[in-house]
């Protein structure tokens, strides 16, 4: 069987991207009726990192996606496939981050479309969508899908009332079904163990510094001020875990560099390894008691690892995912202060039991959305 993959990178520095594509391999291994030694097509446009070694029961071929190579290997590749799975990086079937990057996507799924019969949009978020165009283009790839699943509610309500599709299936996040292994690192100390996640492009302002996700908070009077408090506390032992990682000199969007240096004020305060990929990632973050995020798929590595979790928002995708799980502790960075946000998050510590509770019935949500995808997604490899 020929299988493509698009949207999800293969190898990234940002370990969420990498998350998706290791989920969907996880459960591409979990489906009987794909052949051992089918071929996966990577069409990211990224190498293919690690991934051939962690799933040895497929091959790999990688293909740029390119119309510029004479030999045409991209469009040859594509219509070789017997179906493609899209899920556009989770959040990146939207306008919203550039007109340029965003054509680029709705060309490549129009051409998709045309060269493989079967093509299914994996569990993501749909829209915003800021003009009527961009919103027109997204109707027609959607509207020609075979399958149309959503991550979260607030996407499936804008498929129906803005496009007009009734039939969509709502999941969840793919990540929260990637694997992970706790012994993998060990840890000795008896205190509760809270992960903190710095992300290096909030920390900045953004990709252009000016504050670019509208937070109504100071991100880097919050980090500092929490950081204060945590490091004069015997009773915690606080790793910072970066969960975008790139060692470029230069990186335009890294979570590591910007974490080394604030660890050098709290000299209690440690940092995670660089990881690799991330299952690694999942597998030192599962080690903690409390996990405080804004990097949405490193929460959802804790919050699926059974860490009691708090989500620090900015963006709506946070409020998708989790009010879809009825949890209810997403501290929204657009809407709170500084102060209120470091005190929710204080209180929130102080209560971890309270959020514990909730977050065991949201696994069992999880557990059936997962047992729903498998089952409705598994009718298109009996069709082979």
């Amino acid at each position: 069987m020929r299988i493509g993959l698009m949207g999800c990178e293969f190898s990234s520095a940002n370990k969420g991207c990498e998350a998706l594509s290791y989920s969907i391999l996880s459960i591409l291994n979990e489906i009987d009726n794909i052949d051992d030694n089918s071929i996966i097509y990577n069409f990211s446009g990224t190498d293919l990192g690690n991934i051939p070694t962690n799933f040895k029961r497929f091959s790999f071929i990688n293909v740029m996606p390119s119309l510029k190579d004479i030999k045409f290997r991209y469009l040859r590749a594509l219509k070789k496939c017997d179906l493609i799975l899209d899920v556009t990086m989770g959040d990146s079937f939207s306008d919203i981050y550039s007109s340029k990057y965003y054509k680029w996507i709705i060309r490549n799924k129009k051409i998709a479309q045309i060269l493989c019969k079967k093509y299914i949009l994996l569990p993501q978020t749909y829209g915003p969508f800021s003009n009527k165009n961009s919103l027109d283009s997204a109707k027609k790839i959607i509207k020609k899908a075979s399958k149309v699943y959503c991550r979260d509610k607030l996407s499936q309500d804008l498929l129906l009332n803005e496009c007009n599709l009734e039939n969509s299936i709502l999941t969840t996040d793919l990540a929260f079904f990637l694997p992970y292994d706790k012994t993998k690192y060990k840890f000795r100390s008896d205190n509760i163990k809270i992960g903190v996640n710095i992300s290096g492009l909030l920390y900045k302002g953004g990709f252009e510094s000016d504050n670019q996700f509208n937070l109504s908070l100071d991100y880097k009077k919050y980090i500092n001020d929490l950081l204060s408090l945590l490091n004069n506390d015997k009773n915690y032992e606080v790793y910072i875990i970066p969960h975008v990682i790139d060692k470029a000199k230069n990186a335009h969007d890294d979570d590591y560099k910007i974490s080394e240096k604030i660890k050098k004020k709290f000299k209690n305060i440690k940092i995670a390894p660089a990881f690799d990929n991330p299952i690694d990632a999942k597998s030192f973050i599962s080690n903690m008691d409390i996990f405080i995020g804004s990097r949405m798929h490193s929460t959802i590595a804790a919050f699926s690892s059974n860490v009691v979790t708090i989500p620090i928002s900015y963006s709506r995708k946070f409020e998708g995912l989790y009010n879809d799980l009825n949890y209810k502790y997403v501290i929204n960075g657009r809407e709170e202060t500084t102060e209120s946000t470091l005190e929710k998050t204080i209180e929130y510590i102080n209560n971890s039991n309270k959020l514990k509770t909730a977050q065991n019935k949201a696994i069992k949500i999880i557990n059936n959305k997962k047992k729903k995808f498998l089952e409705d997604i598994c009718k298109y490899f009996e069709e082979k």
